[in-house]
């Protein structure tokens, strides 16, 4: 009889304790949509400019393939061409953590995604964050047709400009917003350089609402080739 009371006891404890553990993970997914405005598997923390992105956790931890320009733009290439022939790549650049691909239509030279190479597999994939859940034409919630080329946006490039240094000098992290915003459908990519205007990394303004979207996965800028 004691055994089975211990045994009624315990279930109802585990029972309470996942209800209990099931809410909170409920509770806090939900408010990070709501405060948001979309929802993605990314972290977040509170800081001076409310909920802020912290990207996500790459759990690949392998050797560098030590990949080359190169061979990054090879990989790209063969990505792009799959996609669509009015692609081409505008950017690459090299960062401690991985590589970024900047692609453009070419017959706009409008921003048409941002792509990532993991450094220890070599895998290439699009970008999260903005390009996947902002991104009107290319990215996951896409809204528009593949041949409508229409980027009205309220935020203009020097809007964002200003929102994105404005951002930042409230950080007080000593990195400030380049002079020039790459524009996409639905929001802009601005570097963000130090005092000397040395590239540290990348931010993104929704073209729309003004929401900040720091590309914090990137680790240190390492180099950057242009293409035309």
């Amino acid at each position: 009889m004691k055994s089975l009371r211990k045994l009624l006891i315990s279930s109802i404890a585990l029972i309470v304790i996942g209800f209990f553990g099931f809410t909170t993970i409920f509770i806090l997914s939900v408010s990070g949509s709501r405060l948001t405005g979309y929802s993605t598997s990314s972290v977040y923390f509170f800081g001076r400019e409310g909920l802020c992105n912290i990207g996500r956790v790459d759990t690949l931890l392998q050797e560098d393939k030590n990949l080359s320009f190169d061979t990054v733009k090879d990989k790209a290439q063969n990505y792009i061409g799959k996609y669509s022939q009015n692609l081409t790549i505008s950017e690459i650049m090299e960062f401690s953590k991985n590589y970024y691909i900047e692609v453009i239509e070419k017959d706009t030279t409008i921003g048409a995604m941002e792509l990532l190479v993991n450094k220890s597999t070599g895998s290439i994939f699009p970008e999260y964050g903005p390009n996947m859940m902002w991104n009107l034409k290319y990215g996951m919630h896409s809204r528009m047709r593949l041949n409508n080329n229409s980027t009205e946006m309220p935020i203009d490039e020097e809007k964002a400009i200003d929102i994105a240094k404005s951002y930042l000098t409230k950080l007080d992290t000593n990195e400030y917003a380049d002079d020039e915003a790459e524009r996409f459908y639905g929001y802009y990519t601005i570097h963000t350089v130090n005092k000397d205007g040395n590239i540290i990394g990348m931010l993104s303004v929704n073209g729309f609402s003004g929401d900040i979207w720091y590309h914090s996965w990137h680790g240190k800028f390492i180099g950057m080739q242009e293409y035309n």
